[in-house]
């Protein structure tokens, strides 16, 4: 599932409730769950929120690979760049991991 996914997820979650007692059940303020409603991505914090609202795990929307990465603004990263750079990530653990086992630590 992708971050942007959960602007979706959360509307149709909320259905019929009013945004200000949707965003009061969750822990955040009504301009941050309309922000998220329309596609903004959200903090960790935040996200762990309406995750738990959800009752969904963080992971599925912050995940690649074994890694969990979350970029506040959109604009600011790309997608194709967060992906990029998480597989550039999950690659070097995996070597020094390797490389770790080879030495027999």
């Amino acid at each position: 599932m992708d971050i942007e996914d959960l602007g979706n997820l959360v509307a149709r979650r909320r259905g019929n409730m009013g945004v200000r007692a949707a965003a009061k059940e969750i822990g955040i303020s009504p301009t941050t769950l309309s922000r998220i409603e329309n596609g903004h991505v959200p903090d960790i914090g935040t996200l762990d929120k309406v995750c738990s609202w959800l009752g969904e795990d963080t992971s599925k929307f912050t995940g690649v690979g074994n890694l969990q990465i979350a970029f506040k603004n959109r604009k600011a990263v790309p997608r194709a760049t967060a992906r990029s750079l998480a597989s550039l990530i999950e690659k070097a653990s995996k070597q020094f991991a390797d490389e770790v086992e080879a030495r027999g630590h």
